[in-house]
This record gives structure tokens, C-alpha cells and sequence, in this order.
């Protein structure tokens, strides 16, 4: 990599489907194990229901966590992509370009036809999901690249590497 042009450069527009992809592993976790933390304490809690039978106190703990495990569901599965998918479309990100272009030391990142310089040592996380990369930096921004954007293995393989050293 150099300091006069960049290694690599993309740019791209976010689908809804890849921004709802970023957000979940924003939001939901970056390890697959912590998505399911919630619904097997949710279990849990309905199973000491169970064990303590269900004619006595043990019905409580059934409802509470036949409950919290119901919420769960309709939040992670309805109403969180339902209010993510409304913003996506009023505030129409789908329709602004953003970009990357490694550089040696550094990284430039366009959006909203501004950009903003970040240096690696930044990048708290790097994850990977089914559609998307996601780079999370020490000031709580989330960077979404979806993968269609490189154009090769080999584009793919710099950018992965590049922050993938962890």
C-alpha cells in the first residue's frame, strides 16, 4: 500500500438488505453465541418454571418467560426490521454513495459527499456477515461495506486483512 493511491478503493450504495445485514451484527452482536444469550435465559427461566410445577409458583416463571421469549421474537423479528426498513427508506440511504480507499497507514471514508480520514488503530471491530463487513470504530461509527462491492477474491482478501488483524 501506498500514500499516493490507494490500494483499494470502492464505492458503493447500500441496499435495504444488505444495511438490515450491517445492523444486525451492529446490533445484535458480533459472535453468533451472543445473539442467542437472551432466548436460552428466556428458556431457562421457562424451564425452572417447569421444574418447579406449573400448579404451584413455577406457572410465574412459565408466563414470565414464555413471555420475555414472545418479545424477543416479535422485537428481533418484526419490529426492529420494520422500523429499520421506514427509516431506510425516508431517510432514502439507499440513494447516497459511500466509498473506501485503503491507503498504507490510513483509511478515507466517503459519505454524504463529505469524507472523514480514520486510522486503522480506530477499528474497535471487524466482522463479517452473510452480505456485509462491518468496521466498527472507538467513536461508536459503524461502516457498512457490503461484499458485491469488491470486484475480485483478491480485493476482498486486502480489505479482510487489512483489518482482520486482531
Amino acid at each position: 500500500m501506498s500514500d499516493t493511491s490507494p490500494s483499494l478503493s470502492l464505492r458503493y450504495y447500500l441496499t435495504l438488505e444488505e444495511s438490515q445485514d450491517g445492523f444486525a451484527l451492529a446490533t445484535f452482536g458480533k459472535k453468533q453465541i451472543t445473539r442467542f444469550i437472551t432466548p436460552l435465559v428466556s428458556i431457562a427461566i421457562l424451564i425452572w418454571g417447569f421444574y418447579l410445577g406449573v400448579d404451584g409458583v413455577g406457572r410465574y416463571y412459565v408466563a414470565l418467560g414464555a413471555f420475555f421469549l414472545v418479545l424477543q421474537m416479535l422485537m428481533r423479528y418484526w419490529f426492529l426490521p420494520m422500523m429499520f426498513k421506514r427509516q431506510f427508506v425516508k431517510y432514502q440511504f439507499g440513494k447516497s454513495e459511500q466509498g473506501l480507499d485503503l491507503y498504507q497507514d490510513y483509511a478515507q471514508i466517503f459519505a454524504n459527499g463529505g469524507s472523514k480520514t480514520i486510522h486503522y488503530n480506530e477499528v474497535v471491530n471487524f466482522a463479517e456477515a452473510k452480505l456485509t463487513y462491518m468496521l466498527e470504530l472507538k467513536s461508536r461509527m459503524v461502516l457498512i461495506v457490503p461484499k458485491r462491492a469488491f470486484r475480485d477474491s483478491s480485493e476482498e482478501a486486502i480489505f479482510s486483512n487489512t483489518f482482520n488483524k486482531k
